[in-house]
């Protein structure tokens, strides 16, 4: 059965790729994200505090909360922008998009998870259901020898998403989803800082239209505070390969998105590829969590 809090949060990060996209023709774009996960913490640790949530996190604790926030939001967030500009948007959608098969390579090689039957052909499944609807949206896909920094720049941005996902369970063990979020959204957006300074000197900031401005509070509110929060509740309750493998919706989610917001017309080849992916997604919860 499928999970509707990381079906919300599918939805959201695939709609958030249009937000973004229409903010970043204001914003420039690390100064843009510097705010948006500073902002995100400030909101995750205020609702922390209303709730009543302990703000305490053992010393031992401390580092590896540090570490998870700079590869999963300093070094993801700098390898996608710098990788997306060596390479083409759908290279960029596609390869993003297969973090789900990152996570259980990962899982495999370090002897966590075995890649059973019904793992393998949920993620072949949804793969190729993304394929399609890329393909759709970008047209047929090439390579050429300038892509190929980019590409690799945006593989290791994927392999680090991967990475921040998994490492996250022993800390997820001992403190609540909302804990862990804070603590790395902090710290990787402070840990931005020093690469978004030069963006944020020369943002005209009273030049910012109002729909800017509400395109980066849906960004550090709702895309990155609350959908990473239940990301994380989502790996604690269901595990990293039941969890990660929804990722793949974010495509499908955003090609729906255009479809009924910003009146863009839906392939057959687009429906095909979601129908796969749901199918790919379903078959992988069906595999019970290790």
């Amino acid at each position: 059965m499928l999970d509707l809090r990381l079906l919300f949060v599918a939805v959201v990060w695939g709609v958030n790729f249009s937000v973004i996209k229409h903010a970043l023709t204001d914003f420039h774009p690390l100064g843009f994200t510097v705010i948006r996960f500073l902002l995100a913490a400030l909101f995750l640790f205020a609702v922390m505090a209303a709730t009543g949530e302990t703000l305490a996190v053992e010393r031992k604790d401390r580092w590896p909360l540090v570490r998870l926030g700079f590869v999963g939001i300093t070094v993801y967030n700098i390898l996608f922008m710098v990788g997306l500009k060596y390479t083409s948007a759908s290279h960029s959608a596609l390869l993003i998009s297969l973090s789900p098969l990152a996570a259980v390579l990962q899982q495999a090689v370090r002897g966590k998870e075995r890649l059973t039957g019904p793992i393998l052909l949920g993620i072949g499944l949804a793969t190729s259901g993304v394929i399609m609807i890329i393909r759709s949206r970008h047209g047929a896909f090439g390579f050429s020898p300038g892509q190929i920094w980019g590409d690799l720049l945006t593989l290791s941005a994927t392999v680090a998403w991967a990475w921040y996902t998994l490492a996250s369970r022993p800390l997820l063990a001992n403190y609540p989803p909302i804990t862990v979020t804070a603590y790395t959204v902090a710290a990787g957006g402070i840990l931005l800082i020093p690469a978004g300074i030069p963006d944020l000197i020369r943002q005209d900031w009273s030049a910012l239209p109002v729909f800017s401005w509400l395109s980066l509070a849906f960004a550090a509110f709702i895309a990155a505070g609350v959908a990473y929060s239940l990301w994380y509740e989502g790996v604690k309750r269901l595990g990293v390969n039941r969890t990660i493998v929804y990722h793949y919706l974010m495509p499908f989610a955003a090609v729906l998105f255009a479809a009924f917001f910003l009146r863009e017309k839906i392939t057959l080849l687009q429906v095909m590829g979601g129908i796969l992916v749901l199918a790919g997604v379903a078959v992988v919860q069906r595999k019970k969590s290790s």
